[in-house]
């Protein structure tokens, strides 16, 4: 069970997500124009998700205060993306949020988050009235971080190639928007917090949350065939499963490096010669939290 806090502007915006996670979670309610809405209460919580936020910036970014801290964050839609800012900007996910009625959309399957195995489109919330309710993203580097995972997409845009994205994840180390490392791991969810989800919704919700709360962090020592420490060398962490990359790291000038993995899954690194192949690639296998 974690402790998670949800900020919008107006309790009904976020009613339903709140009753939904509350059958697995402790969730509270923080209005973003309340004098809670600041990064000491905010920080003392696992997770912060946000949805139609538009006092981010006028309230002197407590989400990204406490993200700064440590705090994971599950970003939602915007409430107003023209003159407002919410936890997907200020971040640094993205600085342009999109809003559809269109509700047709396709996994891009990573083991390492989506549990499910999904092969058709289908709804993610059980639609009562036409009017624009999912938001997305779009992988395009000059509007969103660069290192983006998508999960969830809606299409490509009319006219424009560029994807269009309903749900991704963010990892702790890659840079974002802005060109800094995220502090920590994050993700961007752009379902609707006021309406009931479909089952489908509902599981990559929870993946989502599963693997922002459910990390181990695993050290490792690079070394060469002949045993000798590699400072400042590639490592790329695979999953076992499916061969998925999952992250890139750097070792320190120590050689040293730390996987951050998920629970409950196996993974493989490797690291590869500098020299043209002059050495053979170094793996580790079966890691494991």
């Amino acid at each position: 069970m974690a402790n998670i806090v949800i900020c919008s502007d107006k309790e009904d915006n976020v009613k339903v997500m709140i009753r939904v996670l509350r059958q697995e979670h402790q969730v509270i309610y923080c209005n973003t124009t309340s004098i809670d809405y600041n990064e000491n209460y905010l920080s003392t919580f696992d997770l912060i998700m946000d949805y139609k936020n538009s006092q981010e910036h006028n309230r002197g970014y407590p989400i990204k205060k406490s993200f700064d801290k440590g705090t994971p964050v599950l970003a939602g839609g915007s409430s107003n993306y023209f003159s407002g800012m919410s936890a997907v900007t200020s971040i640094g996910i993205s600085r342009s949020v999109s809003s559809s009625s269109s509700n047709i959309y396709r996994i891009i399957n990573n083991m390492d988050v989506i549990s499910g195995q999904y092969k058709y489109d289908f709804s993610v919330y059980k639609k009562i009235e036409t009017y624009n309710d999912v938001f997305y993203i779009y992988h395009d580097k000059n509007l969103t971080s660069a290192n983006m995972t998508p999960l969830l997409i809606r299409d490509f845009t009319a006219g424009y190639i560029k994807l269009t994205v309903a749900c991704s994840t963010f990892r702790k180390g890659d840079l974002d928007l802005y060109g800094r490392p995220f502090a920590t791991d994050c993700a961007f969810l752009g379902f609707p917090f006021d309406r009931e989800l479909t089952n489908e919704g509902m599981n990559i919700l929870n993946d989502v949350i599963f693997w922002l709360l459910n990390k181990t962090n695993i050290p490792a020592k690079v070394k060469d065939q002949d045993g000798t420490l590699l400072s400042s060398h590639e490592v790329y962490l695979h999953s076992r499963k499916s061969g998925d990359l999952i992250a890139k790291y750097k070792s320190d000038e120590n050689g040293e490096v730390i996987f951050r993995i998920r629970n409950k899954f196996d993974y493989y690194a490797v690291a590869f010669s500098k020299d043209a192949g002059v050495k053979n690639a170094v793996a580790i296998d079966n890691i494991l939290a």
